[in-house]
């Protein structure tokens, strides 16, 4: 049911319900149709399971069967050493991705514990889980939403939905009915499970409980979404694939060579087929870059202490890799870009504009008209100031935070206490306070939407003088309003009046003051970041669920070029239409839900594209399960957290950059490895093979193998993983998706190499 389209006497209706709440009996009733509100998380995976997923890999498998093989012929002690290799390798990756697994709980636990409803007329605090539709909600600040309901009383109720929609800002919420097809983050007259209102309070009438609600279907969304592949595992399955049928192949022709001349010369015998096989399997073991699991394992783990220091917590251990192959990096905006932090930026008066870089510069020769400007920004406002670590700090609602903030640190300190005070609601746009001075003065203070505020002015501050507010000034205002807005800028207008009587405290003929426009910042490193990005052959695109215009002006002033896109007009994109939009540099995409975000990382991934997802929200968990490596800031919900593969611990968008430096590295010394380990394996090879085709006794055994490549090969192509990264790292293009783990001009060599240790050990 569409309840935001409907008014809330027809959802009452629907619900067979009323603005008393249900009865007992009722709601036992449907709580046995609905079942318990509660999320279905879906089959746990055991520790077991997560072991034995490490035994998952062509070559393992290929190692497994010469277990089996030596086991035949009576070689325990090659089976033993091949055994423990596997275990050991299995052992670290197991101790690494052993909390891999946990997403699906983590959101059961985002759901409210307790919610106050209207049960037979009164009020009862129950557990959330026995919510069902048609109860009513009581909300007051500081609640965590226990279902989806809507609205059917508001007095200044703001709710913080980050976590589901992305909106930086708290939203207004309202009671009128709206437009059918208005996107989630705009739904003003609902509420939505695991949100936390932050101001006001109200009634609703709960719409829907468990998988039914929005986080409900994230969930779902997040059970259905496949987990990728990285690039690394990719190359290592293919490589994997193609030396097992070489092995295999080489294998079978030798023993089918020696039983066929045996066969001609001398007829075949039981000792002489075991001893074929024997040679078989060696040239198995030999070929068979045993060492290879652990070396690359150890590499990354190492890769991910690195990391560690680099303020990046690494959750899967193949992952660490995956950033060094990525071309494309989808980015939320609050939090990564931007500081998550609400800051004025201007402050505007008819005499004066005053431009701030930070919250804590401050202003030199501050004129009159902007101290009372800052005055009233510092009493009409619900914000409050905490000592902390020998620091203050703002608490309370993000605007208000950042109006105190820039008051304080221009030492406005006007002493007055408030008598009175009328709240904001969304129809008035409007807060009003009555303050007291020392001396008994009393004066009103208003502060809200520009044009709200004009419309109950008369009267303005120029040049420290009041004058008659003309059309002509009143223009001028809306005007600058209008400026400011469209650069992404929140802007709030304030006045004031001297009051004579606590009576008369009304919010009409006023003296307008000025404006001030905030902004969410952008991280002072984030520039230098894409611009980093961007030489390394990486594509930055936005994805967030604010408004178009605040993320293309973020966009441009951090350097994210290109058209920007919305949800609605995703929605009437189908796929073609999608790949030409991000085909014609379409980098921002503003005012989405969790199903754009998996339909633009679909549509990339089938573009060719390895994509790496930065998010903090529940709205993010599917997408960052989706994408070739999820990366979850810190900060963010515990959902996202233990979805995603990397967690920035410090948020910054800079840590993306640098753990894909660290990615490239790391693929670059694990080539090595391989380089180092096969040409040495293929000079066993062929050191095997031609001794066998020239009648000689094998140089080497199959424990002498196994002892070669785990220590005189397996010891220095550990040391490439602390090998230091070549100082153009950054500088170079992504790694093509299909580009196999040795390409063409290094199997050259790999060739050259082996054929060398061949004819010199045989010469020796």
């Amino acid at each position: 049911m569409d309840a935001h389209n409907l008014s809330a006497h027809t959802v009452l209706n629907q619900q067979n319900s009323n603005p008393n709440g249900l009865t007992s009996e009722e709601a036992a009733r449907r709580l046995g149709r609905y079942g318990a509100n509660r999320l279905t998380t879906g089959a746990r995976i055991t520790p077991l399971t997560i072991f034995l997923n490490q035994f998952k890999d062509t070559i393992i498998y290929i190692l497994l069967a010469a277990v089996l093989f030596s086991l035949f012929i009576g070689e325990y002690i090659d089976s033993l050493i091949i055994i423990i290799i596997l275990l050991v390798n299995a052992t670290i990756g197991f101790f690494q991705e052993l909390t891999a697994r946990k997403s699906l709980a983590a959101l059961k636990k985002m759901s409210a514990t307790r919610a106050r409803v209207l049960r037979d007329s009164k009020i009862l605090r129950l557990d959330a889980t026995e919510l069902v539709p048609g109860d009513v909600l009581i909300l007051e600040a500081g609640d965590r939403v226990g279902a989806d309901a809507r609205l059917l009383q508001t007095t200044r109720l703001q709710v913080a939905e980050d976590a589901l929609t992305g909106e930086s800002m708290p939203v207004e919420k309202q009671t009128k009915p709206i437009a059918l097809d208005t996107q989630l983050g705009d739904r003003t007259n609902m509420i939505f499970a695991s949100t936390s209102v932050v101001s006001g309070h109200g009634k609703a009438l709960i719409t829907a409980t468990g998988m039914a609600t929005e986080i409900g279907k994230v969930t779902a969304m997040l059970g259905e979404t496949e987990s990728e592949m990285t690039p690394l595992q990719r190359r290592l399955h293919e490589f994997g694939k193609k030396l097992g049928a070489v092995v295999l192949l080489t294998c079978l022709l030798v023993f089918l060579l020696f039983v066929g001349r045996d066969f001609l010369h001398e007829g075949l015998t039981l000792q002489s087929l075991t001893g074929f096989l024997f040679i078989a399997i060696s040239l198995a073991v030999a070929a068979v870059p045993t060492a290879l699991p652990s070396v690359i394992t150890i590499a990354l783990s190492i890769g991910v202490k690195r990391l560690l220091n680099k303020n990046t917590l690494v959750r899967n251990l193949a992952s660490v890799e995956t950033l060094g192959s990525c071309d494309v990096i989808c980015t939320d905006k609050t939090g990564t870009i931007t500081e998550s932090r609400m800051r004025v930026r201007v402050l505007w008066t008819l005499d004066d504009e005053v431009r701030l870089q930070s919250g804590k510069q401050k202003i030199q020769n501050i004129s009159l008209s902007t101290r009372e400007l800052l005055t009233i920004g510092l009493h009409c406002n619900n914000a409050t100031l905490v000592h902390q670590n020998k620091h203050w700090l703002a608490e309370g609602e993000p605007t208000e935070k950042g109006l105190l903030l820039v008051a304080v640190n221009n030492d406005v300190s006007d002493v007055r206490e408030r008598i009175d005070e009328l709240p904001f609601d969304s129809d008035r746009k409007l807060m009003s306070v009555l303050c007291k001075a020392p001396s008994g003065e009393l004066k009103m203070y208003c502060k809200g939407a520009p044009d709200r505020i004009l419309s109950r002015c008369n009267t303005v501050v120029d040049r420290g003088k009041v004058i008659p507010l003309t059309e002509e000034l009143r223009d001028r205002i809306l005007l600058q309003n209008e400026e400011y807005g469209a650069q992404a800028l929140r802007v709030l207008g304030f006045a004031g009046k001297p009051v004579e009587r606590a009576d008369e405290f009304q919010e009409n003929d006023l003296v307008f003051t000025g404006l001030q426009a905030l902004q969410d910042p952008p991280r002072k490193d984030v520039s230098h970041s894409i611009a980093a990005a961007k030489q390394a052959g990486i594509r930055v695109i936005m994805i967030t669920g604010d408004y178009p215009t605040t993320a293309a002006a973020i966009g441009r002033e951090v350097g994210i070029d290109g058209k920007t896109c919305s949800g609605n007009e995703l929605d009437a994109m189908d796929k073609h239409q999608l790949l030409a939009a991000l085909s014609r540099n379409t980098t921002i995409f503003a005012r989405v839900s969790p199903g754009h975000k998996l339909r633009i990382i679909d549509s990339l991934q089938s573009m060719g594209h390895t994509v790496a997802m930065t998010g903090d929200g529940i709205n993010d968990a599917p997408a960052l399960k989706k994408a070739d490596i999820g990366i979850a800031v810190g900060s963010g919900t515990e959902v996202a957290r233990e979805t995603a593969d990397l967690v920035l611990l410090d948020d910054s968008f800079t840590n993306v950059v640098n753990t894909i430096e660290e990615g490239r590295g790391i693929y670059d010394n694990i080539q090595k490895s391989i380089m180092l380990l096969l040409s040495g394996n293929l000079g066993e090879v062929f050191i095997i093979l031609s001794a066998a085709l020239l009648g000689l006794n094998l140089p080497l055994t199959a424990i002498l193998l196994l002892w070669i490549n785990m220590i005189t090969d397996g010891a220095p192509a550990l040391a490439f993983a602390v090998d230091p990264y070549g100082s153009d790292i950054m500088k170079r293009k992504p790694k093509p998706k299909d580009e196999n783990i040795l390409p063409v001009e290094k199997l050259r060599l790999l060739a050259i190499l082996g054929s060398l240790a061949t004819v010199l050990a045989l010469d020796l």
